[in-house]
């Protein structure tokens, strides 16, 4: 039988281990997906469509954010609020992705795509600001700001100077994720630290070698051995993919 939430938190360490951390954070993850779908409701039927097609089902920055707060204490208001803000970021660059790349003919229905996925895009920049800034914390919405513009910059890099190139704000964004949850619930520098470096080869696995990866997770789970609650995001980061 599968133990309560409760109950799972008032286990032995080696049980938490093995526990599912998707699980463990449903009730915070539910939240998360219902503020998501409070902010992509506009009131204009087609923009609402165009957020919701592009809207993924797979929080998985979400989950760092939720399971990096869960190593110090935070209000709930405030995680699922900056969880909800990662996710909307990425959101925003799901809508841009939308913008054709290279040569192309411009046409009427061309500008009308390129206008509709830029405004939509900066819509969801916009939303997930205000997300962030629920947190009331300005370290936590400095190190947000900082990836938002980090994102921005490299993709009108890619879009203008690069076209060719492919996108990738994975790094990013699973970074930023780490950095906002570990200043939001104040972890100390090292571990910080250590979360940046493991979000970062997390995002980075599909192109980079799988042992920047193993290594970067094997000194986080050194700097987190006197922290049980650790256990299930390790683990995690190092069984999943990023989606």
């Amino acid at each position: 039988m599968i133990p309560n939430k409760t109950s799972l938190e008032q286990v032995s360490p080696a049980a938490v281990v093995e526990s599912n951390l998707e699980w463990a954070l449903g009730d915070d993850l539910a939240q998360v997906r219902a503020r998501l779908q409070s902010s992509i409701q506009s009131g204009y039927p087609m923009v609402d469509g165009l957020l919701s097609e592009h809207l993924h089902s797979n929080y998985s920055r979400a989950v760092i954010v939720l399971g990096t707060s869960r190593l110090g204490s935070s209000d709930r208001e405030r995680r699922v609020a900056l969880a909800a803000a990662i996710e909307m970021l990425h959101l925003a660059v799901n809508i841009h992705d939308i913008i054709p790349r290279g040569e192309m003919v411009i046409d009427e229905r061309m500008r009308a795509l390129l206008g509709a996925s830029i405004l939509v895009g900066d819509y969801c920049f916009s939303q997930a600001s205000m997300l962030a800034a629920e947190t009331d914390n300005p370290a936590v919405v400095s190190a947000f700001s900082n990836a938002l513009s980090r994102v921005s910059e490299q993709r009108v890099v890619t879009l203008l100077e690069k076209p060719h190139q492919a996108h990738n704000d994975d790094a990013i964004l699973y970074t930023s994720a780490a950095e906002a949850a570990a200043l939001l619930v104040g972890l100390p520098r090292p571990i910080r630290y250590a979360l940046k470096e493991a979000a970062a080869a997390f995002g980075e696995v599909m192109t980079d070698s799988e042992t920047s990866l193993t290594e970067a997770i094997a000194h986080l789970d050194n700097l987190t051995k006197d922290r049980p609650r650790a256990k299930p995001l390790v683990n995690w980061l190092r069984r999943r993919s990023p989606v």
